[in-house]
């Protein structure tokens, strides 16, 4: 009995994809990324990261905010800070090397 009511609960909940926005810091120096997880709890929250990429779950009782997203410069995924305040996660992550830019000619 108690698994049906797991697995109803299960159903009911709806997941959908969190706003996001992804920058380059002040420093151009990483990436500042911003999460938006409305009455999601910390405690409630799990970010994974890896060179190119992270990925982001939050739950609360009747949803569930979750996405991966892909990042076009590496970075260094053991360097992660994160902050949660009013459901809004805030990460902050340094390039794996610096970025350098090339003028190119056109003809």
């Amino acid at each position: 009995m108690a698994s049906e009511k797991m697995s109803e609960e299960k159903r009911s909940k709806v997941t959908i994809l969190p706003s996001v926005n992804i920058c380059h810091d002040e420093k151009d120096e990483g990436y500042y990324i911003e999460v938006e997880l409305p009455g999601v709890e910390k405690e409630d929250i799990e970010l994974y990261f890896w060179s190119r990429g992270f990925c982001v779950d939050g739950n609360k009782k009747d949803l569930t905010y979750s996405g991966c997203y892909t990042l076009a410069h590496d970075v260094k995924s053991e360097e992660v800070k994160a902050k949660f305040e009013s459901g809004l996660l805030k990460i902050n992550v340094p390039f794996k090397e610096k970025l350098r830019a090339k003028k190119v000619k056109i003809e």
